[in-house]
């Protein structure tokens, strides 16, 4: 599969394959965090199904694009993700991430091996009610998980703790800050974060200002709906968060065509 890079200039053709590996910088002294979308041309991350649940859209969703989320996924020592998509993978409707990379795509098994990684980055859900099934997510995802909330739900907690999921109450706030999980990822080491949560988590992030890159896929095609989600949902930042260009790809041979962008965001 073959893609052709235009920015910057000057480049040739190119693999698809390895687009995005060793792209996460690892020598910085503080977390790295980096977020992945894939959206459609109007702008859509996710809609509602005819089951009422809201998620990818079937009409954007593509191997291509999945290859580098899973390129992606292989650099992080964490990932960063929401109660919701907790549970869809819990009760069976999404497959843990790094299995599944495993049995598609064999280059990729030994990288983290190599790398001295280990075999799953840990899971951070971040979930203000704690409200997936704690005891299916440890039987589905095999790597270490820690759930984070800002609400003292005592019965939640005590469940999600009896399950074997390490719990940790930040504060006393209605949500999770990013600066209070900017100071988990500090205390445990976590030098790349890898945040494939929702809109309100990354408006979170963006809010304290502790995301530092935006890998953004835009399938050209326009697929409409009024029930979905942006990549950002929340109130208006009193200082918008600024990017700058950092690499642009066309994927040309992709039908639809879609562009894969890399954006690092302003300075913190």
């Amino acid at each position: 599969m073959a893609v052709l890079p235009l920015y910057p200039s000057g480049q040739g053709e190119r693999s698809l394959e390895g687009l995005y590996l060793d792209d996460v910088p690892n020598s910085q002294s503080d977390p790295f965090v980096y977020a992945n979308f894939l959206v459609s041309l109007d702008g859509r991350i996710a809609v509602r199904d005819e089951n009422g649940h809201k998620g990818l859209p079937r009409t954007t969703a593509n191997d291509r694009d999945w290859r580098l989320y899973i390129e992606l996924l292989m650099q992080a020592d964490a990932v960063l993700t929401t109660g919701h998509h907790a549970q869809l993978i819990a009760i069976g409707n999404q497959s843990d991430m790094m299995t599944a990379a495993h049995k598609r795509y064999p280059d990729l098994r030994n990288y983290r091996r190599a790398r001295g990684l280990s075999g799953h980055p840990i899971c951070i859900v971040v979930s203000s009610r704690l409200n997936f099934r704690a005891e299916a997510l440890k039987e589905a995802h095999p790597g270490p998980i820690v759930a984070i909330t800002a609400q003292k739900n005592g019965r939640s907690v005590s469940s999600a703790r009896n399950a074997g999921i390490e719990t940790v109450v930040v504060g006393t706030e209605a949500t999770v800050t990013g600066r209070a999980l900017m100071d988990i990822f500090r205390e445990r080491g976590l030098r790349r974060v890898y945040m494939v949560g929702g809109p309100r988590l990354f408006h979170a992030l963006l809010a304290d200002q502790v995301v530092h890159r935006l890998y953004l896929t835009t399938v050209g095609r326009v697929i409409g709906g009024d029930d979905i989600e942006t990549q950002v949902r929340g109130p208006l930042f009193t200082t918008p968060p600024d990017a700058r260009l950092r690499h642009l790809t066309l994927d040309r041979d992709a039908s639809p065509q879609q562009m894969f962008a890399c954006y690092d965001l302003a300075p913190h």
